[in-house]
């Protein structure tokens, strides 16, 4: 008797190692993982956790709009809020995608209260997918951004309304990006602490104004972005993109923004986008879009008022000088 259970051989318990290390395969352990039955308070917090998820975009999807540039302004702002609602969609298809994924998982693969995990395990397949379709999103986005950037970079066709005066020493050395007949519109932007100045022309009498630009509708209209102090950052978002006003340096950008409603103009505001001093936030910008015609009459009367103005402080510095209350600068003869 002692030697029939000295000599009894225990029952084989391979088929459940087995069974255990084929789901270990799959990423779990059997032994580990329980259904759990779902009690009222993991519903009661699962739901609270929804109901949080659907407060959080209701507003987000109410406010839409705010999370790509507005368009309606300039065929390059255009393509850029296009631009932004494309990569905005495959954002929230990909954000839809993990969290949904990362839900079924919290659920379907839930452990039992004291359960020991079996350790890490890897899955080849969702690994080469996950890594592919990252590789081949990326790809589509690029492909689509180079389609758009002859859209965004150069300008249309366009015909000027106001010829404006070149210095021939500038016009030698920079090179200024035209529409491809040759005919542009050139507005000088120049950046210092803390406003805008827009000056129409290179000539030392050409006019200018500061804080709101006035441009022509339907007309190309040139950007030769400057700083005169530190870096700042010109941006219209309804006119284009943002571009850094650098001193030493020149920036070129367009716009052409469409006929204007209502006979006072198209009003288009921006800021400075680069931290440039402590009144950074003031530092505003505006385009006023006029018809062609109203145009040329605010330019002949801009530059009138400069050539008075100019005048005027000539004539009241020679009248300082000739009364002794400021020094003769002027030249002998």
């Amino acid at each position: 008797m002692r030697h029939a259970l000295a000599t009894a051989k225990p029952k084989s318990s391979k088929p459940e190692l087995a069974g255990r290390r084929r789901n270990r395969s799959r990423g779990y352990d059997s032994a580990a993982v329980r259904t759990a039955p779902i009690t009222k308070s993991r519903f009661a917090a699962f739901a609270a956790v929804t109901a949080l998820f659907a407060l959080l975009a209701v507003p987000g999807a109410a406010s839409a709009i705010t999370a790509v540039p507005r368009s309606g302004g300039s065929p390059n702002a255009d393509a850029i809020a296009e631009l932004y609602r494309i990569v905005l969609f495959f954002g929230v298809i990909v954000f839809l995608g993990v969290e949904l994924f990362l839900i079924y998982a919290l659920i379907k693969f839930r452990a039992s209260k004291g359960a020991v995990a079996s350790g890490p395990t890897g899955n080849n397949r969702l690994e080469i997918g996950w890594t592919v379709s990252a590789a081949a999103l990326v790809a589509v986005l690029a492909a689509i951004t180079f389609i758009k950037l002859p859209v965004i970079t150069d300008p249309p066709k366009g015909q000027p309304v106001a010829e404006f005066a070149q210095s021939s020493r500038e016009a030698g050395l920079v090179p200024v990006p035209s529409p491809p007949d040759g005919k542009k519109i050139t507005i000088n932007v120049t950046g210092r602490q803390y406003v805008w100045r827009y000056t129409y022309g290179n000539r030392l009498d050409s006019p200018f104004v500061y804080t709101e630009m006035v441009a022509p509708s339907d007309t190309v209209v040139v950007l030769r972005i400057q700083s005169t102090d530190v870096i700042h950052s010109w941006w219209i978002p309804r006119l284009g993109g943002k571009f850094d006003a650098v001193p030493g340096s020149t920036n070129y950008t367009w716009f052409k923004a469409p006929t204007p409603t209502n006979a006072t103009g198209e009003v288009y505001t921006g800021q400075c986008a680069e931290l440039c001093g402590r009144q950074h936030a003031n530092m505003l910008a505006s385009v006023r879009v006029v018809t062609p015609a109203a145009f040329k009459v605010w330019l002949a009367d801009q530059t009138a008022r400069i050539k008075a103005a100019n005048q005027a402080g000539i004539a009241t510095r020679q009248k300082l000088t000739d009364n002794g209350q400021i020094p003769n600068l002027a030249p002998a003869q």
